[in-house]
């Protein structure tokens, strides 16, 4: 278990920190050009899940002092290389990022 913050992340691959300045910090994670499952919990507006298909890696960018992260999706290995992004809030949960071989699935618990 990863703690950042007030961000508790359970995670299956390796990262790296590429940005850290004041509060702020950028996680690099390589999930090797596998898709991405978002599950929704069924939210009301997705029934499931959410899947982006060949991701070469996520960028998770933290506030220490919040509860809301932002997570980038990259093509490439280059930092711009983003094709979507989104908000997460993580209050009073944990973010697992869960390696499933064929796909990698994100989720709160």
């Amino acid at each position: 278990m990863l703690n950042i913050g007030n961000l508790n992340l359970d995670i299956d691959f390796d990262y790296r920190i590429i940005r850290e300045e004041n509060n702020d910090i950028d996680l690099f994670i390589d999930i090797n050009y596998r898709s991405l499952d978002i599950d929704t919990d069924s939210n009301g507006f997705f029934n499931s899940r959410v899947q982006f298909p060949y991701v070469r890696s996520l960028i998770l960018r933290i506030n220490k002092e919040s509860n809301i992260m932002t997570v980038h999706l990259m093509r490439d290995i280059d930092l711009f290389s983003a094709f979507a992004n989104f908000e997460v809030n993580y209050d009073n949960c944990v973010i697992n990022i869960k390696n499933e071989f064929e796909k990698v699935r994100m989720f709160k618990s």
